[in-house]
């Protein structure tokens, strides 16, 4: 096997960026769907934590409800700096809870920040796409040349020097 043929894996690029893609906008009609359809109930925090390591924070969120059908619904969700901010004092959240959605739980105060924020990463792995395809395709090209033609044989000629 020609070491060229490795270059090929650059499709996994694409492949990745397209299914985390697909998983956003997943999420971003999961939360609309959850926010129209869904039930709304008013949670309580069972706990909260936001931890910094290093550049990154990021922490969690555990809401306790229970449902008309007097299901008690405890889960934890994930929850980036800028959701924290803003839910960070509540003892109480309202919430919509649709059980067959994407996202089935949305905290009515971050809707609209977390309806932006995937908006934000639908456009950046929509350009990650774009870009890693742009690179497979041409590394494919590349490949497919040097796999057909060989390797270029560079001649090294030593010149005498004349004064």
């Amino acid at each position: 096997m020609n070491k060229y043929h490795f270059i090929f894996l650059t499709w996994l690029l694409p492949l990745y960026f397209l299914f985390q893609g697909g998983y956003q906008v997943l999420s971003y009609f999961g939360v609309q769907s959850t926010y129209s359809t869904g039930e709304s109930y008013v949670a309580s925090v069972t706990d909260f934590d936001v931890k910094q390591i290093a550049a990154q924070t990021n922490g969690y969120v555990v809401l306790n409800f229970t449902t008309a059908d007097g299901e008690i619904i405890e889960q934890q969700l994930g929850l980036p700096v800028q959701f924290a901010q803003v839910i960070m004092d509540s003892e109480v959240i309202p919430i919509r809870y649709s059980k067959s959605s994407f996202s089935p739980i949305v905290m009515m105060p971050i809707y609209e920040l977390q309806r932006n924020v995937i908006r934000v990463n639908i456009g950046v792995t929509f350009f990650g796409f774009l870009a890693t395809l742009l690179v497979s395709l041409y590394a494919s090209r590349f490949a497919l040349r040097r796999i057909r033609d060989g390797e270029e044989m560079l001649e090294i000629e030593m010149m005498e020097e004349y004064d």
